[in-house]
């Protein structure tokens, strides 16, 4: 398959390619010159769909003021796995 270089420098990749490599408008073509020829990388692109709210059925309470302080406080009475027991000299939050 062939394509013609248009005015601006752009080529069309043909559509059975695109189906095959799952090339979709917005991926990010990375180009760079190997040995004389052209090399195109695609990246694919951001997702269109907003991540928001997939974590909330995991979490378990928030608090009911979201001052910094509020928030600050929350988290420092939260358990955290990772530490069976604080670290040494953190007992708590730091006045």
């Amino acid at each position: 398959m062939s394509s013609r270089v248009g005015e601006r420098g752009q080529i069309t990749i043909e559509k059975a390619i695109r189906e095959q490599l799952a090339i979709y408008a917005g991926d990010e073509a990375v180009q760079r010159v190997v040995d004389g020829r052209i090399v195109i990388d695609i990246v694919p692109g951001r997702h269109a769909r907003s991540l928001a709210g997939v974590l909330r059925e995991h979490v378990g309470r928030w608090p009911a003021d979201e001052s910094w302080e509020a928030l600050r406080a929350a988290a420092w009475d939260s358990p955290d796995p990772a530490w069976d027991v604080a670290p040494e000299g953190h007992d708590g939050p730091p006045e």
